[in-house]
């Protein structure tokens, strides 16, 4: 069942017709008729007004009654040299190191459905190598806060590439970076990335989720700031989207 599915469902429940819901949110009926024919999704901060109004949760109607596992709420921050070398000391003395190490993404997307089309991307494929590790990785954002995030690991990266030819996928770009891994208050993980072409980048994600999505996402926001980041600095196309446009 879609967000779009249990919108309807308890839309229905409370004797709401689509207009009656769209009123409530001050939003066209059409944009609740999208929702539920699955052809697009709410904002999170509509999310929270739909919460309200239908009286559940934000995380029901993102996930419905059981916890996920592959929802993944993380900003992405360029940074400059000098503010990496900050960082890296400021963790080293009060984070937990989990890991450092060399990081190459093959990026793909369907030859018959572009996921650069948009200046905002919300999707990427690519096959991960780490260490003697390969990972396929799908990643689909909603509203740049958070995103349903699916890996597997594969023995063959040669094969699975003829395999995604053969379908009609085509390989982008690859993202070469090393990355040094922290955890930090026992909730966030900390990621610092030196990225070829590219340059420097902080990451945070939440591994430990006490609230919902939106109040996570803005602990990321304040623990960002707190960090003396520039939110004016986030990235929200990722680093495919750079290696190609630059």
């Amino acid at each position: 069942m879609s967000i779009g599915d249990r919108i309807c469902k308890l839309r229905k429940s409370k004797g709401f017709t689509q207009l009656d819901l769209a009123n409530k949110l001050f939003i066209t009926d059409k944009a609740i008729s999208s929702w539920e024919q699955n052809r697009t999704e709410p904002s999170l901060e509509m999310l929270v007004k739909i919460a309200e109004i239908l009286d559940c949760s934000i995380g029901y109607l993102v996930y419905g009654d059981n916890p996920r596992s592959d929802v993944v709420t993380e900003i992405k921050i360029k940074i400059t040299k000098d503010e990496y070398d900050v960082l890296s000391n400021f963790m080293k003395q009060n984070a937990k190191f989990i890991k450092e190490s060399n990081q190459v993404d093959t990026y793909y997307q369907p030859t018959y459905r572009k996921f650069l089309n948009d200046k905002e991307i919300n999707e990427w494929l690519r096959i991960g190598e780490r260490g003697n590790k390969k990972i396929l990785n799908y990643k689909n954002w909603h509203d740049n806060m958070y995103c349903d995030e699916y890996e597997v690991e594969i023995d063959n990266k040669e094969n699975l590439d003829r395999i995604f030819n053969v379908l009609g996928l085509e390989q982008i770009a690859v993202v070469d970076k090393t990355r040094v891994n922290y955890l930090y208050l026992d909730k966030y993980e900390i990621s610092l990335d030196f990225v070829k072409t590219l340059g420097y980048f902080i990451e945070i994600e939440v591994k430990k989720y006490t609230k919902e999505l939106i109040d996570e996402y803005n602990n990321i926001l304040k623990l960002a700031k707190d960090l003396n980041l520039n939110l004016d600095n986030i990235d929200k196309r990722g680093y495919p989207y750079h290696i190609i446009y630059g």
